[in-house]
């Protein structure tokens, strides 16, 4: 009888050059995912200096101007942030349960929205206890292109 392995007795049991293959390619499979381990840490590495280097420089003031989302401002905006947004601004100051309420949408479809529109500049966010609240950007800044 014919296994994956290769032989196998009478009684059920592969042979011991069975056995040796297997142990060979779990070392095989143990270097490869040392290797990844270290490749992973190294992009991390790499990638905690790029985002230190950028938070350490801030664009001079002289370049920041203040931007007021408008209507040509929205309507760019992809239609599932246009409705946050529309959202934020009948509310103010909201958390993603109260913008899924204005919005009958799932809290959790109005959460990634409302925290791409803080990416984006939009809004901005802050923790009270467990509620995080969202309101509009106090001052919203753009580069000046």
């Amino acid at each position: 009888m014919k296994g994956r392995c290769g032989e196998i007795s009478k009684k059920g049991v592969p042979p011991k050059d069975a056995y040796d293959r297997i142990i060979d390619e779990l070392g095989k499979l143990s270097r490869k995912i040392d290797s990844l381990t270290q490749s992973t840490e190294t992009i991390l590495e790499a990638e905690e200096k790029i985002l230190s280097t950028l938070g350490k420089r801030a664009p001079p003031e002289s370049q920041v101007k203040p931007v007021v989302p408008d209507a040509t401002a929205l309507l760019s905006l992809p239609g599932a942030l246009r409705k946050t947004m529309l959202a934020m601004y009948k509310l103010g100051e909201a958390t993603a349960e109260d913008l899924s309420d204005e919005t009958s949408r799932l809290r959790a479809v109005e959460s990634a929205c409302a925290n791409q529109l803080t990416r984006m500049g939009y809004l901005e966010k802050k923790r009270i206890g467990r509620k995080v609240y969202f309101q509009m950007q106090q001052s919203l800044g753009a580069l000046v292109e």
